[in-house]
């Protein structure tokens, strides 16, 4: 009897090892901005994105303001959502992490828009194109595993 009792603390103990374990909580981060030519314009929340902002779009846009933005720690299949302007929904889930590089999987949602992507720890990717105002939406997902203190 012991031995059983010994034998399920030990399958319980081990195995979340030998399963693999359960996958982190990551913070999810919409940025929804606004780009278009014309005058330098930076809002001021943007600030930590505007070398990725350069990076990424170089000359072809100037002017960089905040829509809105929403960030939320999440569990695996946990979303993060915000309304666009046009009143549509966007949403980023958290699919887990790929088990060769430990890479953020983020599915995105937009109307009858679908993707999937892998983001690096603390990496940001950006989806744009669509036509707001003078000049087009540019949505930041940007994605961090949350360390336990």
């Amino acid at each position: 009897m012991r031995k059983i009792a010994l034998a399920l603390v030990l399958m319980t103990l081990l195995a979340p090892a030998a399963f693999g374990a359960e996958d982190p909580k990551v913070s999810l981060a919409i940025t929804v901005i606004e780009a278009r030519k014309g005058p330098p314009f930076l809002h001021e929340a943007l600030k930590p994105l505007w070398e990725l902002l350069q990076k990424s779009f170089g000359e072809k846009f100037g002017y960089y303001d905040l829509v809105t933005s929403a960030e939320q720690t999440v569990l695996s299949d946990g979303r993060v959502e915000v309304s666009l302007p046009d009143g549509e929904r966007f949403a980023a889930i958290y699919g887990g992490l790929t088990p060769e590089k430990k890479l953020i999987r983020v599915s995105l949602e937009y109307g009858d828009f679908r993707t999937k992507v892998r983001i690096h720890d603390g990496g940001t990717f950006f989806q744009a194109g669509k036509r707001y105002r003078e000049g087009t939406l540019v949505i930041a997902i940007k994605a961090a595993i949350q360390r336990q203190p």
